[in-house]
Parts: C-alpha cells; structure tokens; sequence
C-alpha cells in the first residue's frame, strides 16, 4: 500500500508533514521561550531599541509560526479532499452506475 491509499486505521498524511510540523514546534518553542525570557531575566536589560528589536523578533516568529500551521491546515484539507474523491470512485463509480449517468446525458442531449 502506498501512502496515497485511503484506509480507515491511517491518518491523513503528505508529503512533508513531519517536516512540516518540525519546523511549527521549533517556531512555536522559540516563540515561548523568548516570551518567558522576555518578561523574566531580560526585562531589565531591554531598553529603547533592544526593547523593539527583541519584541519584533518574537512577533516575526510567532507569524511565521501562523504561517506554518495556516500551510499545515491547507495541505491536510487537500489530502481529505482527493482522499474522499476516491472513497467516492471506489464506492459509487460502479460500471453499472457509470452506464446509467451516460445513458441520461445521452437522453438529456436529445
């Protein structure tokens, strides 16, 4: 089976998920941690510049964060959407089925 097949026990995947979600944890950690720091051991030592620099930096992360996760949903609705167009063929694309939608598109036509 590849990882294109469609079954019940297995999870929406693509290609690039762990990647994907990798670099999301990585973001999102980074995020936290500048938050913590920020507020804890750095909030005497930001002053004026240092102060905007360090915060834009974690706002920067915290969007590409977004952007990730944003690209993360997108691609899992793609796979749910090619996923249940074949479940369809699968189930309901049956010869029989297949002759009767021809069979009215040939006496809608006349």
């Amino acid at each position: 089976m590849s990882a294109d097949d469609p079954t019940p026990d297995k999870t929406l995947t693509y290609r690039g998920k762990a990647i994907v979600r990798a670099i999301g944890t990585i973001l999102l950690t980074a995020c936290a941690l500048m938050v913590v720091l920020g507020v804890t051991m750095f909030s005497n030592s930001l002053h004026g510049l240092r102060y905007a620099t360090y915060w834009s930096w974690c706002f920067l992360i915290t969007t590409a964060a977004i952007i990730v996760a944003l690209w993360d949903m997108l691609m899992l609705r793609r796979v749910s959407k090619q996923t249940r167009r074949q479940l369809f063929r699968e189930q309901f694309m049956t010869p029989d089925f297949v002759e009767k939608l021809q069979k009215k598109s040939v006496d809608k036509r006349q």
